[in-house]
């Protein structure tokens, strides 16, 4: 019988639970393939760990998720803790080692050469992982396998990516990864999280979740989703988070969800978070969520706006932004709302009508994307909007890497030149940011 190795390969003080790794695990379970996960969150000596965890037992394939390429924020830069635990895999191993992962999915050639791993897999892996296994190496099958990217020769290849049916694919047993170790804040943070559907039909400019999922909205059954939290439940875990761009489109979706929860009596044992769009979201979905046991929702607003909220691409206006934050209200759930400033066009004033109207509304509280300015990914809309403007140090939105990071590889940030001084005062704190980073890594 074949057998895979699964790793996590990022450490964090306050780490988020693999649950791609889990959800591997069904994809190769169907296919009678035995696997193991190897969760290195917070171990503090991953070389040690790692050669003990190989020395013990036998694989044939290591399968290593990278979830991030960057914080986002200040620029941390997590490929070289990335590559160097595959270069602790294949001192410990000979199998061939394949990455794969939200992450990865960005910049797959790049980070397939600077990882120093053998394959990589873009975009849903419950497919391909196991026909890898089941390759033991033949390299003449790989044209077959969805989504891989390999080396032929110097050339390096990625076949098309495969569109899973989440129907026909059963991710209930949840029982790889301990997550108690994943909850802190004396049990009030942290737990387990669940994923609805994949794919998003949005077309915010920032986003790479269409070009990792698909702009196809695939649900996965309801029954399912709700026995993988039930089972959850059973292990102890109390708190979930559901990890979907936006969990009420569609609504109807949700709404089913929420009452399936509440039937199999689990709204009063649990606590969720999730990401929700200001539309659609009625009173009666609010209300549902809440029975469900929703605690907090995080409401995608990013401006206050109309102007700006277009030319971010978003599907809603400042109006349908009061609205949900009176739905939330009504509905008690608490909620946290999240401003993305910086972004083409943005002046000063601009930024005064957000945080006027925002505040407004009397949040509990407000995410700012911190410091102000957005992350550039390679093929999204605002990448292709800097390229129009001009991809060099004469641009004056641009802050980070320029010279030789064409592709937007590493961090590089859009920060409006309409915000002058407070433009200015960002782009100092950055730096900072990034000299404190590299000082503490």
């Amino acid at each position: 019988m074949k057998r895979v190795a699964l790793v996590n390969p990022i450490r964090q003080r306050r780490g988020v639970a693999p649950v791609a790794l889990e959800y591997l695990m069904s994809g190769l379970r169907r296919r009678g393939i035995e696997s193991e996960v190897l969760d290195l969150c917070y171990c503090r000596d991953s070389a040690g760990e790692v050669r003990r965890f190989f020395q013990s037992r036998p694989f044939d394939l290591v399968g290593v998720t990278f979830r991030n390429l960057d914080d986002v924020w200040f620029g941390q830069w997590f490929l070289p803790k990335l590559a160097r635990v595959v270069k602790e895999i294949k001192q410990a191993t000979a199998v061939p080692v394949v990455v794969g992962g939200s992450g990865y999915s960005i910049a797959p050639r790049r980070i397939l050469d600077e990882s120093g791993a053998d394959l990589g897999v873009v975009g849903e892996g419950e497919d391909a992982l196991p026909f890898l296994a089941e390759c033991a190496g033949d390299r003449s099958r790989y044209p077959e396998v969805p989504g891989l990217v390999w080396r032929e020769g110097s050339e390096v290849r990625i076949n098309p990516s495969g569109t899973l049916d989440l129907c026909s694919l059963r991710l209930a047993d949840r029982s790889a990864i301990p997550h108690d170790r994943y909850t802190y804040a004396g049990g009030k943070k942290g737990g387990a999280g669940v994923q609805t559907k994949r794919g998003c039909d949005q077309n915010c400019i920032y986003c790479v979740v269409p070009n990792i999922e698909g702009r196809q909205i695939r649900l996965r059954p309801t029954s399912d989703i709700v026995e993988e939290i039930g089972n959850l439940c059973e292990s102890g875990v109390r708190r979930f988070f559901i990890c979907d761009s936006e969990f009420n489109v569609p609504q109807e979706h949700a709404a089913s969800i929420c009452s399936e929860i509440v039937s199999a009596g689990l709204g009063e044992r649990i606590v969720w978070q999730a990401y929700v769009s200001p539309v659609p979201f009625s009173l009666e979905l609010a209300q549902l969520m809440k029975r469900a046991g929703c605690e907090t929702i995080f409401c995608t607003t990013d401006h206050g706006n109309d102007l700006m909220l277009e030319r971010l691409g978003k599907n809603f206006r400042v109006e349908d932004i009061r609205r949900a934050v009176a739905v939330a209200r009504s509905a008690g759930l608490s909620a946290i709302y999240s401003l993305m400033l910086g972004g083409p066009g943005e002046t000063m004033a601009t930024v005064e009508e957000a945080v006027g109207m925002v505040m407004a509304l009397r949040p509990i509280k407000i995410n700012l994307s911190d410091p102000p300015g957005i992350r550039i990914y390679p093929n999204t809309p605002i990448a292709d909007i800097v390229r129009q403007e001009g991809f060099s140090r004469k641009n004056p939105n641009l802050q980070g890497r320029i010279e030789g990071n064409d592709d937007f590889f590493e961090p590089v940030f859009y920060l409006s030149r309409g915000l002058g001084v407070l433009g200015r005062a960002i782009r100092l704190w950055r730096a900072l940011g990034g000299l404190r980073t590299r000082v503490l890594a």
